[in-house]
C-alpha cells in the first residue's frame, strides 16, 4: 500500500502537462455516480465477491489528501474497480487525454511476445513476412519481469484481463504488455525506463536488463482472421469480395472464414453470399467455419446459418438466455434484445413449440450464479430452427481466444448440436448489451454490460466463454509464423473421421 501511495503522490506533483484536474469535491461527485452506475446498471457487478466498499473508501481517501487530481488517476482506478467484474465489453475512455504528454506512455516492450503451450516466449521480427524467431533460442520462454513472476505481473498490470477465460487472458495480457510503459503509468509508477528480465529453458536461467523500446513490437498470429490483411475490411466494406471467404480444401473438405459478425443492415448482400456458399458446399465431406480472431458484430450470421445447423429432430433449440436489469422496460421485446433474436416467454415472435422447447430446457436448467432476480427481467430467450433443407455434413466451428461477443455468442449457441464439433482453443465469451455512461465532472466514459447472457450448460460467456469439444492448440510453426498448424491438424482429423 506505502508503494501505492508514493506513486500517487509522484504522479500528483511531478509537473504533468497534462491540464485536466479536477478539484476534490467534484472527484467524489464523480466517485459516487460511479457507484450508483455500478449497483443500479451494471449486470455483473453483483456477481463479483470483490470488496468494492473498501476499494470505494481507499479511493476517497487517496482524493481527499489533495485539494485536486489529475482525471487520469480517476480514471485508472475506476477501471480497477470494473476489473473485479468478468464484464468483458467493460472499460472507461478519457476524453482529450493526449497520451504524448508523457514519455513513458510511448515506451514499449523490448521484443515480441506469444505464448505457447501456456508459456510465455519470447520472440523477435525475423523478416517482413510475419515470421519469428526466439529472442534466444537458448532460453525460449519468459519467467519474471522486475523480479515478478509472470502469471503475477500479468494478475496486477495486466489487470483488466485477470477474470478473462485463461487462454484469453494471457493473450490479451500478453498484447497489453507491448505497452509495458502505459501498464506501470496506470499504477503510479512514472519512471520505469528499463526492465530486469529472466529468460528460461525451464531450468536454467538468462537475467538480461534490458531499456524500454521507442517502437512497439507485436505478434500477431498467422491462423487469426483479424491479422488477415485481405480480411480486415470485411466488416465495413459494402463492396468487399465475398467470394474471397470460401474456398475447397483437401478431399472436398470446404472451408468458409466469418473474420466479423458484420450486420446485413452494414452488406445486404452476406445473406444472399452465405445461403448460396452452403449450397455449394452441400455434397462437401465437412464444412470449416473459420471464426478465429472474430472480434463480433451482431447475431445475424448466427441466425442465417442456424436453419443449416439446427437438425430436425433437435428444433426448436434453446441456445442462449439472458436477464436485463430491472431499470430497463421489462414487459416487451426491447429493440435490443429483438436485435439479438432474444425474445420474452410470452412474445409473438416465439410459437406454441417455441415455448414448450423453452419448457423443456428450464426441467432442471440451473444458472452458475445465482442473483437477485427483483434487479433482472425475466429471461429472454433466442430459439433457433431448423430449415427445409438443413446440412447433412458435419461442421466443425474452428475457434481460438480471440472469438469475442457475437463470435462467442455463434459458438456457445451450436455446441451440442449433433452434426457440430467446436475445435480450437477455449473462446473468449462476453455478450453483455454493453452502455456507455458519462461521468458529469470528468467526462469519463464508463462502458458497463447490463444484460446476464447464459449459454445452455448454465455458465455465463463473460468470464468462460465456451469449451472446444475437441482442442487445438497452436503448435510451434504457427507462433513463428511459418505455417497455420490449428487448421493443418483439424484437417487431419476430419480425414481420419
Amino acid at each position: 500500500m506505502k508503494k501505492h501511495l508514493i506513486g500517487i503522490t509522484l504522479m500528483l506533483f511531478s509537473g504533468t502537462c497534462f491540464a485536466q484536474y479536477l478539484k476534490k469535491d467534484k472527484a467524489i461527485e464523480d466517485l459516487n455516480e460511479f457507484k450508483t452506475l455500478m449497483e443500479i446498471e451494471s449486470s455483473y457487478y453483483q456477481l463479483s465477491d470483490f470488496d468494492f466498499s473498501s476499494r470505494y473508501k481507499f479511493i476517497e481517501q487517496e482524493i481527499r489528501l489533495h485539494d485536486s487530481i489529475p482525471i487520469y488517476f480517476l480514471a485508472y482506478e475506476l477501471e480497477k474497480i470494473i476489473s473485479e467484474t468478468i464484464d468483458r465489453h467493460a472499460g472507461i475512455k478519457m476524453k482529450n487525454f493526449e497520451a504524448d504528454d508523457f514519455e513513458q506512455l510511448n515506451l514499449y516492450f523490448p521484443f515480441v511476445l506469444s505464448s505457447l503451450d501456456g508459456d510465455i516466449v519470447a520472440l523477435k521480427e525475423k523478416n517482413s513476412n510475419g515470421e519469428y524467431e526466439y529472442y534466444s533460442k537458448k532460453y525460449p520462454f519468459l519467467k519474471s519481469i522486475n523480479g515478478l513472476p509472470m502469471d503475477k505481473f500479468l494478475e496486477h498490470y495486466a489487470y483488466r484481463r485477470k477474470l478473462s477465460p485463461n487462454a484469453a487472458r494471457i493473450t490479451d495480457g500478453l498484447k497489453d504488455l507491448r505497452a509495458v510503459g502505459k501498464l506501470y503509468f496506470q499504477q503510479g509508477e512514472h519512471h520505469i525506463k528499463e526492465l530486469n528480465i529472466i529468460l528460461t529453458d525451464g531450468k536454467k536461467d538468462m537475467p538480461l536488463t534490458l531499456p524500454l523500446s521507442n517502437k512497439q513490437h507485436s505478434w500477431s498470429d498467422l491462423g487469426s482472421l483479424r491479422s488477415n490483411t485481405a480480411m480486415k475490411s470485411f466488416y465495413g466494406d459494402k463492396d468487399f469480395n465475398l467470394n474471397t471467404l470460401d474456398t475447397w480444401l483437401t478431399d472436398s473438405i470446404a472451408y468458409l472464414a466469418i473474420p466479423a459478425m458484420a450486420s446485413y443492415k452494414n452488406n445486404s448482400r452476406i445473406e444472399l453470399y452465405l445461403n448460396t456458399t452452403i449450397e455449394k458446399f452441400r455434397n462437401a465431406k465437412a464444412l470449416i467455419i473459420d471464426i478465429r480472431g472474430n472480434g463480433g458484430g451482431t447475431r445475424d450470421i448466427l441466425n442465417t446459418l442456424s436453419g443449416y445447423f439446427v437438425q430436425p429432430e433437435q428444433s426448436p433449440w434453446v441456445a442462449n438466455l439472458a436477464y436485463v436489469r430491472s431499470d430497463q422496460r421489462l414487459n416487451e421485446d426491447i429493440s435490443s434484445m429483438q436485435g439479438r433474436y432474444l425474445y420474452n416467454y410470452r412474445s409473438g415472435s416465439l410459437s406454441d413449440q417455441d415455448r414448450k422447447a423453452i419448457d423443456d430446457f428450464n426441467n432442471g436448467y440451473e444458472t452458475e450464479y445465482k442473483f437477485d432476480e427483483k434487479k433482472f427481467s425475466n429471461p429472454f430467450y433466442m430459439v433457433l430452427h431448423s430449415n427445409e433443407s438443413p446440412l447433412e455434413c458435419p461442421v466443425y466451428i474452428l475457434v481460438n481466444e480471440e472469438s469475442f461477443s457475437a463470435a462467442s455468442v455463434f459458438t456457445s449457441a451450436f455446441k451440442g448440436l449433433a452434426n457440430i464439433k467446436i475445435v480450437g482453443t477455449n473462446t473468449n465469451g462476453s455478450s453483455g448489451r454493453s452502455v456507455y455512461f458519462d461521468l458529469k465532472n470528468s467526462k469519463i466514459s464508463i462502458r458497463l454490460s447490463t444484460m446476464l447472457s447464459f449459454q445452455r450448460n448454465g455458465k455465463t460467456l463473460d468470464g468462460n466463454g465456451t469449451v472446444p469439444d475437441i482442442v487445438i492448440e497452436r503448435r510451434e510453426s504457427q507462433i513463428l509464423g511459418k505455417t497455420d498448424t490449428q487448421l493443418e491438424d483439424l484437417i487431419i482429423i476430419i480425414k481420419k473421421s
